[in-house]
């Protein structure tokens, strides 16, 4: 079989209807290329759990002959997972089905934030649906080491209140503690992209002790109620607090639609300039 990409071929492409008639399929058929159809059925196997972490995929000639395909059709369509994070090579023969890159898949929902011009005011009202539900299922759901984890957190912001970068990576960690205590990693995945969105400035605006004793004292509120477990009162509180950090930003003169992704423009809206 000839080493081609281009002879691979898994569907063709039917004549075009003239352009005076009405079309039936309203678009054309698209040509598949073989490396795509073959990337797409091993994705399937990964994603529904039929290939596990670290089952080692087959060799080229063996996936070639199978697919009857060419092997530099095979090397694409494994370039193409790997690229995509879903395998890696451990020895120059050897490809594995790789285990969840949190981080990759972070930045790559970071990326898409910045694409879309995301500003202050969309991550606003994104906490503002996310963190209060977020703390009302931790409160729910909170194992007394988690609830001693969060005590400690912010014995640790107290002794930091002057100390800014600490406290905003405590400040960060406290939050995204209670994330992981709601048990739904869907939330949680959502939820961490965004903080290390909004890390960098907020560490630029906190800048004051007046700002971090102002916070902390919304942490150890809804500590409070988490403690006692009224979810209700600790997604309330959570809620105040969201709404007081739009509350600074705007005392502050900041611009609330400032694209958050854009690092200069948040130096200047944190500087004042």
């Amino acid at each position: 079989m000839p080493d081609n990409l281009s002879t691979d071929k898994v569907l063709t492409v039917t004549q075009a209807s003239p352009s005076s008639e009405i079309s039936f399929l309203g678009q054309p058929v698209r040509v598949t290329k073989a490396y795509e159809a073959l990337a797409a059925i091993i994705r399937e196997r990964i994603i529904s759990g039929e290939l596990a972490v670290g089952d080692r995929i087959p060799a080229e000639t063996t996936l070639a002959r199978e697919a009857q395909v060419s092997r530099s059709t095979v090397r694409e369509a494994l370039r193409t997972l790997q690229e995509a994070g879903l395998v890696v090579r451990v020895s120059p023969k050897v490809m594995v089905v790789r285990g969840p890159d949190d981080e990759r898949a972070h930045r790559l929902f970071q990326d898409a934030l910045r694409r879309e011009k995301v500003t202050f005011s969309h991550l606003h009202e994104a906490l503002l649906i996310l963190e209060p539900e977020l703390t009302r299922l931790a409160t729910l759901r909170a194992a007394a080491d988690r609830v001693s984890q969060l005590e400690s957190n912010l014995a640790a912001q107290e002794e930091s209140l002057a100390d800014f970068s600490t406290w905003c990576r405590l400040d960060e960690e406290f939050h995204l503690t209670i994330a992981e205590m709601s048990q739904n990693p869907a939330l949680a995945l959502v939820r961490a992209p965004i903080s290390e969105m909004l890390a960098p400035l907020l560490a630029r605006f906190m800048t004051t002790t007046r700002l971090t004793e102002r916070a902390l004292d919304f942490h150890r509120r809804i500590l409070e109620e988490i403690q006692v477990r009224d979810a209700d009162a600790a997604a309330l509180m959570t809620r105040k607090h969201v709404n007081d950090l739009r509350s600074i930003w705007e005392k502050a003169g900041a611009n609330l639609e400032l694209q958050v992704g854009d690092a200069r423009s948040a130096r200047a809206e944190a500087d004042g300039d």
